[in-house]
C-alpha cells in the first residue's frame, strides 16, 4: 500500500504500525533494536535509508518495481 505520508516505512519489511488507545498511529522502525543508525520511530516520511528493503509480500515476481 501507498502511503505518501508515511514514505519508504509504507512498504519496508522493517516497518511496523503501533496504535495506542486513542487510535494515534505510529511508525516504528525493527532495525532501530539491533542497530543504532536508526531511530525507533522515524520523522515521516521517511524519503531515504540505507535499511530499507521491499516487503516480500509487496514484491511481484518477474516485474519490478511500480512505475517501471
Amino acid at each position: 500500500m501507498k502511503r505518501p505520508d508515511v514514505g519508504l516505512c509504507a512498504e519496508c519489511k522493517h516497518a511496523r504500525v503501533q496504535r495506542n488507545a486513542r487510535e494515534s498511529e505510529f511508525w516504528r522502525c525493527l532495525k532501530a533494536e539491533t542497530d543504532a543508525r536508526f531511530e525507533r520511530y522515524p520523522r515521516l516520511p521517511v524519503s531515504e535509508c540505507a535499511g530499507y528493503e521491499r516487503a516480500p509480500s509487496l514484491s511481484r515476481p518477474g516485474r519490478g518495481p511500480p512505475g517501471d
